[in-house]
C-alpha cells in the first residue's frame, strides 16, 4: 500500500515556469481588454456630457436673445458685424428693470388695467435707473406703444478668432426717445465656449446665428479623460425673430 502511495506522488508534476509565464500573460491581457472597456465608456459617457453642455449653453443663450428682439422695434435695432464672427447688437427694451415680467406700453389714463406707475416715471438724470428722477411725468397717451426704459445689447469678448464669452449689456435709457447707441462690451456672461456671434437684419427680421464650440485651442480636443483627448464637441444655433411694430 505504502508503495502505491509513493508512486502516486512521485506521478505528480508541479507548474513549470514557462506554464506560468502564460498563465499571467493570458491574465494581464485579460485585465487589459477589461480596462479598455471601462475606459471607452467613461470617454464616450463624458463626450455625451460635454456635447450635452455645449449645445445647452449655447441654445439659452440664443432663446434668449430671439425673445427679447421679438419685443423690440427693427427702427431701434442697431448691428455691428465689423468683426465677423464677433457681432454686435443692441436695441431698445420696454421691461422694467427692477421688475423684468412687466412691459410697458403707452396706457390711455393713470389707472386701471395694464397701467403701472413705475412705467411712467419721469425722465431726466439717473440715479438709479428706472424710475426716473424728474419731476415732469411721462404723460399716458392712449396709443399702447411700448414705453421704452433700457437699452440690451449682446457681444462677444475673448481673444481674436474665439473661443468668447457671450456678454448681455443692460443700461438704462435718459429718455424712452432717447437716441441708442452701441455700448462698450462689458457685462453679465450669458454663454461660454461661444466660436462665433453673427447678426444680420433685413426688413423686420434679426437672423442670429451662434456657434459653440468646447475646443481649447488649434488641434486640441475639449477635455482629457485617461490620456485620451475627447474630440471638440459643436453645436451651430441659426435663429430669426420678426420683431414687434
Amino acid at each position: 500500500m505504502m508503495r502505491r502511495i509513493a508512486r502516486g506522488f512521485h506521478a505528480q508534476h508541479g507548474v513549470t515556469l514557462i506554464e506560468l509565464l502564460v498563465a499571467l500573460a493570458i491574465f494581464a491581457l485579460f485585465v487589459i481588454m477589461i480596462d479598455g472597456v471601462f475606459s471607452s465608456a467613461r470617454t464616450n459617457a463624458r463626450k455625451t456630457e460635454i456635447a450635452a453642455d455645449v449645445q445647452q449653453n449655447a441654445r439659452v443663450a440664443a432663446d434668449r436673445i430671439l425673445r427679447e428682439l421679438h419685443e423690440t422695434n427693427i427702427n431701434l435695432v442697431l448691428v455691428d458685424n465689423t468683426i465677423p464672427g464677433a457681432s454686435q447688437i443692441a436695441f431698445k427694451s420696454a421691461r422694467l428693470a427692477e421688475d423684468p415680467s412687466i412691459f410697458c406700453l403707452y396706457t390711455r389714463i393713470n389707472a386701471g388695467l395694464g397701467y403701472d406707475a413705475r412705467c411712467f416715471a419721469a425722465p431726466g438724470p439717473i440715479a438709479a435707473g428706472p424710475p426716473y428722477a424728474s419731476p415732469e411725468p411721462i404723460a399716458p397717451h392712449g396709443t399702447y406703444t411700448p414705453l421704452w426704459q433700457r437699452s440690451i445689447s449682446y457681444c462677444t469678448a475673448g481673444p481674436a478668432g474665439g473661443p468668447y464669452d457671450l456678454l448681455r449689456v443692460v443700461s438704462d435709457l435718459s429718455a424712452p426717445d432717447a437716441a441708442l447707441a452701441m455700448p462698450a462690451c462689458s457685462g453679465d456672461t450669458v454663454a461660454s465656449m461661444i466660436e462665433s456671434f453673427d447678426v444680420s437684419k433685413a426688413g423686420s427680421v434679426v437672423t442670429v446665428t451662434l456657434k459653440a464650440n468646447c475646443k481649447l485651442g488649434p488641434g486640441r480636443g475639449c477635455e482629457t479623460v485617461q490620456g485620451r483627448d475627447i474630440p471638440a464637441q459643436e453645436v451651430l444655433l441659426p435663429g430669426q425673430s420678426l420683431t414687434r411694430n
